[in-house]
């Protein structure tokens, strides 16, 4: 029985995904955050606290809004194709086959003397993956030759099965920002957030053995595995973005506050299979507690030098370690009588502190032209023994460019992203953080493209 200890799995340790997931994942490089917000502001490498204006300043920098000089609209979307693949000791080498959508924006501002106002919705951020036919460590265990005959008997042990993790994050921001000087302006805006989450964690397989070698099996709560099927959690929340920008000369400076946005995912369900007890497949009301969206506190600077050329740099602190810490799934109201009336799975996260830094530099060939390149980099916030294969928030550095083209009443925006790839390995000899094994390791590059519309109005 050597192998024995790698591959004992206790119900909470297989729960190796779920910073909750949701149904539309978006694009995002800083932990869950897109590393900007429209396309001028993304070909940048996410440095625009000095320098956003107009509607992209909503769900960036809401003092920008106050530099608008006509009423705007702004249509945007982005669109990912990430390489991100998980291997493993017992042989799996995959690739993530999640699809995922465009990321749309929209965005109004309308100023009136020393006051506008706007309103936008964006795509704030979030992530997933998906792998088909892995093997799992109970499948491993199966086949290893090394268990007394019957050890499975009465239990479902694929020798493949599924997983998949998705979680959205969404803003609607109204805004207001007023000139208090020359010079000077303030915004606030409302973050108003909406998060929906689902996962798949093995859903075919259901296990009650003695895994624990005690010499009974289901006589500890490591001896069960239930298949999971998580579907429809989903929450409002709210904070508060605070911003300022002050401009002298060929000088600009910027700095911008976003409050934590508590999100309590509830209205979903969770299908338990439950076949190796006797219960077959059981579906359960289902909430998620203690998931939130970081406060996040940034500065940036940028200087013009003549008219051709705008250098701008961030720093920006996103408080992970309060916002994704130690997450519950919550089950009860059982559809099946006989099966129990509710269920706690708490899991660890314990995400860490981010520091992101940003630089980029505009040229203007001409007033019509506007070419932009941009450097983002901002170390992962999981802790390399918490890395799970479902949740592979491990990008680092960003490259970035694009182009800008005007005319009199609108504009086009262009911006590519590539996030070179990143390698991370879980050596944890844990089973219940880590189930499998040392050296599991996730992969990660991508390239995003993102377009943007503005038109501006008498």
């Amino acid at each position: 029985m050597r192998a024995h200890p790698l591959l004992r799995i206790s119900l909470s340790a297989l729960l190796i995904v779920i910073p909750p997931v949701a149904v539309r994942p978006a694009a995002a490089s800083n932990g869950m955050n897109m590393i900007g917000f429209g396309a001028e502001s993304v070909a940048m490498g996410g440095a625009d606290l000095a320098v956003s204006e107009c509607a992209p300043a909503l769900n960036i920098n809401p003092a920008g809004i106050g530099r608008c000089p006509r009423p705007e609209l702004i249509f945007g979307a982005g669109v990912m194709w990430p390489s991100v693949s998980h291997a493993d000791r017992l042989g799996n080498d995959h690739d993530d086959v999640l699809d995922r959508p465009p990321m749309p924006l929209v965005g109004w501002v309308h100023p009136a003397a020393r006051v506008a106002f706007g309103v936008g919705l964006w795509v704030q951020g979030g992530l997933g993956a998906e792998y088909t036919d892995l093997a799992t460590p109970f499948a491993a265990m199966a086949g290893s030759g090394m268990l007394p005959p019957g050890f499975f008997n009465g239990d479902s042990v694929p020798a493949t099965d599924d997983t998949r993790t998705r979680v959205m994050f969404a803003r609607l921001t109204p805004a207001i920002a007023w000139s208090p000087a020359p010079g000077w302006t303030a915004g606030v805006g409302l973050n108003v957030g909406y998060a929906r989450a689902g996962m798949r964690l093995f859903p075919e397989t259901s296990i009650m053995a003695d895994l624990d070698m005690s010499g009974t099996e289901g006589d500890g709560p490591g001896d069960f595995f239930f298949g999971m099927d998580l579907e429809d959690t989903s929450s409002f929340g709210y904070g508060v973005r605070l911003g300022f920008q002050y401009r002298k000369g060929a000088l600009s400076l910027g700095g911008a506050y976003a409050t934590e946005t508590d999100l309590d995912l509830d209205g979903g369900t969770m299908t338990l299979n439950m076949s190796s007890i006797g219960l077959g497949r059981v579906r359960y009301d289902a909430q998620i507690d203690g998931l939130s969206w970081p406060r996040q506190a940034g500065v940036g600077l940028a200087y013009r030098f003549g008219p051709r050329v705008l250098i701008a740099g961030d720093v920006d602190w996103v408080n992970w370690s309060s916002a994704v810490e130690t997450l519950s799934i919550e089950l009860m109201n059982p559809d099946v009588p006989m099966a129990p009336p509710s269920r706690t799975i708490p899991f660890p996260m314990d995400w860490e502190d981010q520091w992101v830094w940003a630089v980029g530099l505009e040229v203007t060939p001409s007033p019509a032209w506007a070419l932009r390149f941009g450097y983002n980099r901002g170390d992962t916030p999981i802790p390399d023994d918490r890395l799970r294969p479902l949740f592979p928030a491990i990008a680092e550095d960003h490259v970035t460019a694009g182009f800008g083209v005007t005319g009199r009443s609108w504009s086009f925006d262009l911006a590519l992203e590539y996030v070179l790839e990143s390698k991370r390995t879980n050596d944890s000899p844990d089973t219940r953080i880590n189930p499998f094994g040392p050296g599991s390791r996730e992969t990660l590059s991508q390239f995003v493209a993102h377009v943007m519309l503005r038109r501006a109005f008498p």
